[in-house]
């Protein structure tokens, strides 16, 4: 299965400014809410946004699964990639040592063990220490927000790799020096 490209010299700038707020005359608001605005305004992070077709690119993993990075949070260790497979496939027991959130786009996964299936629209939260073992089912993707690492188990419970912030952005890093294709760095925040 190809995975999908994007064009090598496409690659967008973040957005760096906040909107700007109403003059003065028009507000309702106080000084003192005002003072606070202006504060937040100062110190806040610009919204980000990232086009799925143009900004990023799936790229190939484990087996039949492909993984698109969304955001890469170097402060946090926080992740967000897609998951996709277009045949039934596992992706191995693991264990998260942070949060995992999940919104199912398409298709049907779960975890063996559990007797769960989740389907379009569905959300999964995982917690940390849990081990599980991930099925996804045909034509299957998935959005993950992942903190921490994932550590993948051999069927005796030793550890096998360490997934985390850096190793999963280094895989795509190296999927795009491969293609020849410029890896948009405004994915990190």
């Amino acid at each position: 299965m190809a995975p999908s490209t994007t064009t090598p010299d496409l690659v967008p700038e973040p957005v760096s400014k906040l909107p700007e707020r109403p003059k003065e005359d028009g507000s309702a608001l106080n000084e003192h809410e005002r003072d606070e605005l202006a504060f937040v305004d100062k110190y806040s992070a610009p919204d980000v946004y990232i086009n799925a077709k143009t900004d990023t690119l799936w790229f190939p993993w484990i087996g039949p699964i492909e993984l698109k990075p969304m955001r890469m949070e170097n402060r946090t260790g926080t992740f967000v990639v897609g998951l996709r497979s277009k045949v039934a496939a596992s992706l191995g027991k693991h264990r998260h040592r942070g949060t995992v959130t999940a919104i199912t786009m398409s298709g049907e996964w779960g975890y063996k063990e559990y007797d769960w299936v989740a389907r379009p629209g569905d959300w999964v939260c995982e917690n940390p220490g849990v081990i599980h073992t991930l099925s996804v089912q045909d034509d299957t993707d998935i959005v993950f927000t992942i903190t921490g690492s994932i550590e993948f188990l051999n069927d005796d419970d030793t550890l096998k790799f360490t997934l985390d912030l850096f190793s999963f952005s280094k895989l795509y890093y190296d999927h795009c020096k491969e293609k020849g294709i410029k890896p948009n760095d405004a994915l990190w925040h």
